[in-house]
């Protein structure tokens, strides 16, 4: 497991360090949600240096205080200038989105997995919306176990029934290492229905992109495919015998893609 956050890594934080100790941060990796920074702790020691922040509402990191838009804003001002390559998971990955189309100029690659661009009309964001809310509800009226115990019977994680216990206790630890106000306000301020569309700004981004979904998880490989389409340069690469979460079920596939090369390495 990694070291705990600190304080002092990024303004208004909680975050961690990882890669090369001996340079300055060109990495930032952004976790999805009810996870945390210490999820990256699969990136190699001798891999550029990162910064895995804990998300608004998650760990250490205050809740969001505003609304999506000044949330990436906020972001975008604490993140170092040498911050070239953004790496996002899910949520994470929907963040580094909204960072590549506040900033395009400042990022130069991003691996992006298991994440969705945006949604397009006021009738999706009014259907996510609601389903957003009765999880906020669940947050406040039930609390944090029956939360989690739910969140985990959705049948986008059911390709984890093939990973190890050990994996499955060490993931259900930290979702109950978490606040239910904390969860709820970062549904509010970050679910998709209040996610800005970023789908046009994302064809149009030059930089190098690498966009990653399991086999199994068929929403997000159709995601993929259209991003590619409608972006030919973007990097498409559907990871067999996985499902969504793909720091788990293939973490060898993330680090390959986040670090710039064709094959798999082993995590750290």
């Amino acid at each position: 497991m990694s070291d705990s956050p600190r304080l002092d890594l990024l303004p208004d934080y909680a975050c961690r360090r990882f890669g090369d100790a001996a340079r300055a941060p060109t990495t930032v990796l952004l976790h999805g949600f009810t996870g945390s920074g210490a999820d990256w702790d699969i990136w190699p020691a001798n891999a550029p240096a990162a910064l895995a922040p804990d998300l608004p509402g998650h760990g250490g990191s205050p809740d969001p205080s505003g609304d999506f838009a000044a949330e990436i804003e906020r972001l975008l001002a604490a993140l170092p200038a040498g911050i070239e390559q953004l790496v996002g998971y899910s949520l994470g990955g929907r963040i580094a989105l909204c960072l590549l189309a506040a900033a395009p100029e400042r990022f130069d690659a991003a691996t992006i997995i298991s994440a969705h661009p945006g949604l397009f009309n006021t009738a999706q964001r009014q259907g996510r919306r609601a389903v957003d809310r009765r999880w906020i509800e669940l947050l406040t009226a039930q609390g944090l176990g029956a939360f989690v115990d739910a969140w985990e019977r959705q049948p986008l994680f059911a390709s984890q029934a093939k990973l190890p216990a050990a994996v499955l206790a060490t993931q259900r630890q930290g979702r109950l290492a978490q606040r239910a106000e904390g969860l709820a306000a970062s549904l509010g301020c970050f679910g998709l229905a209040e996610m800005p569309d970023t789908w046009a700004a994302l064809a149009h981004w030059p930089g190098r992109l690498c966009w990653l979904a399991g086999r199994a998880d068929d929403k997000f490989v159709a995601i993929g495919e259209r991003v590619a389409h409608q972006r030919p340069a973007t990097d498409l690469r559907v990871v067999p015998d996985a499902g969504h979460n793909l720091l788990l079920e293939a973490p060898n596939a993330v680090l390959a893609a986040a670090l710039g090369m064709d094959g798999e390495m082993s995590p750290a």
